[in-house]
């Protein structure tokens, strides 16, 4: 983990309560408002929310019928979020790129969203994480990952992203685009100089099966 990770972790930490309202201050259906669809034809299963922040996105999941693993690495917002979370939602203490402190079971997920999280990684982290995380992908699951454009207002560094980059990547680790925003959606935040694109990324390999 660069230090430039640390210190962003240790923001939304030292944060914990700005983001647990701010981002509990729009529900996860309007913001995922793009992939939704998708959601609803996947058979129900385990999910994996990495970044899970306030544990929006996880408690929304979790009431559709998901058993959902909540990663988030800032303690002070993990804490809050645990304390405030749907019973269906186990939460732990791991971060990108090795997510090393998962639970033991399930091995693989039929749902990996990354929302709101891949700006957060440097370059060199890229690899490793999509690796990561394609690994722990069922043969017929799907990954969720949010681009976000814009600059950053805070302490928190936030890097270039693209779906070119991210398609490279994922066609390394056998993963293909499903599929993906048409145009950049406005931020459900109202931050004018912010927008995001979504992809959905699924095994290649299940594909040719």
């Amino acid at each position: 983990m660069t230090s430039s990770t640390k210190n962003t972790i240790k923001h939304y930490s030292e944060k914990a309560q700005h983001y647990f309202d701010l981002y509990n201050s729009v529900d996860a259906e309007s913001v995922h408002t793009d992939w939704k669809a998708s959601l609803q034809q996947a058979e129900v299963g385990f999910a994996l929310d990495v970044g899970a922040g306030s544990g929006r996105d996880a408690n929304w999941l979790a009431e559709k019928g998901w058993k959902v693993i909540a990663v988030e690495p800032a303690n002070e917002l993990r804490n809050l979020a645990q304390a405030n979370s749907h019973n269906s939602v186990t939460w732990c203490n791991a971060s990108l790129p090795a997510l090393t402190a998962l639970p033991q079971a399930p091995k693989t997920y039929d749902l990996i969203l990354l929302s709101a999280v891949w700006m957060h990684l440097p370059k060199d982290e890229r690899q490793p994480a999509l690796k990561r995380l394609a690994e722990l992908l069922s043969e017929n699951g799907a990954m969720i990952i949010t681009l976000r454009h814009g600059p950053s207002f805070d302490e928190r560094e936030m890097f270039e992203v693209s779906k070119d980059e991210i398609k490279k990547i994922a066609k390394a680790n056998s993963l293909s685009l499903l599929d993906s925003s048409k145009v950049p959606l406005e931020d459900s935040l109202n931050r004018k100089s912010i927008n995001w694109e979504t992809m959905i990324l699924g095994s290649s390999i299940s594909e040719q099966n």
